[in-house]
């Protein structure tokens, strides 16, 4: 089967099916990604840690969190994600008495066989059945309860937020995703060294300035094809040079090309 993307029920929500051996390249979303492999393990690396997505166990990782995720070996691959919009979750929390967090869960990874087989059900519905009251019902029911059983206080602890310098830096690049965005004004932005800059970059995000730009300049031209812009208007949009840049940046990202994405989500 290779690689579907298929648009929820519920409003901002994906799943994605992987079958093949595609690697992700380290890369963010700016939902939350849930994941869950029903044929083998999956290998990940997240923060500078790395391990392995096994049977059972569920991974969740936060909004822009740069990860990188491929097969284990020898594995028979089923990789499911699901990519939930943050106020989905914040809503969830409202309902349960919490208040908004920039992340739920207090760990990457978790072993939850109940709700591994609940989550792997339901993933196949969205992938294969029809949208109904049913559905609709179960979606929050799972999303409920993993959170209530997996909720804790925010992982990020002082010394594990992101700089403020590098945070204004990406607002910035989320602000102005078609801008021609040169390091000597960021590094004045955000009042420190170009070579500063850098190195507190890599230090909290795993990249460099410029890789973390294209990231967040992938995802803004995906919203804009899913908006149901034509691919040309979609890169001229979010800073690519071209239709082809974009297309050639996309099928390393997403593991299709952006016409074939367009594609998935209009079955």
């Amino acid at each position: 089967m290779g690689i579907v993307y298929k648009s929820g029920p519920v409003p901002k929500m994906e799943v994605l099916l992987c079958t093949d051996d595609f690697e992700f390249r380290p890369h963010i979303h700016d939902r939350y990604v849930v994941w869950i492999n029903t044929g083998g393990g999956e290998h990940y690396t997240a923060k500078g840690s790395t391990d392995i997505l096994g049977k059972g166990n569920i991974s969740v990782f936060e909004p822009g969190l740069v990860h990188s995720n491929h097969p284990a070996s020898g594995s028979r691959r089923c990789l499911r994600s699901f990519y939930l919009d943050p106020e989905f979750f914040h809503e969830l929390g409202r309902k349960a008495g919490a208040s908004p967090r920039a992340n739920y869960f207090t760990r990457y990874t978790f072993k939850d066989p109940e709700s591994w087989s609940k989550l792997a059900r339901l993933h196949g519905r969205m992938l294969t059945g029809p949208a109904d009251l049913s559905l609709d019902t179960d979606i929050l029911d799972i999303f409920s309860e993993l959170l209530a059983r997996h909720a804790g206080q925010n992982r990020g602890a002082e010394t594990d937020g992101c700089d403020k310098r590098v945070q204004m830096a990406i607002d910035y690049f989320h602000a102005h995703p078609d801008t021609d965005i040169r390091l000597q004004e960021l590094a004045e932005l955000a009042g420190c060294t170009e070579f500063h800059l850098i190195r507190l970059f890599r230090q909290h995000t795993g990249l460099s300035p410029h890789a973390l730009l294209v990231q967040i300049r992938l995802e803004h031209a995906r919203h804009r094809i899913e908006k149901g812009d034509s691919i040309a208007m979609a890169a001229f949009s979010s800073g690519f040079s071209d239709q082809s840049h974009l297309t050639r940046r996309f099928k390393l990202r997403y593991g299709l090309t952006p016409k074939k994405y367009q594609a998935c989500r209009m079955k």
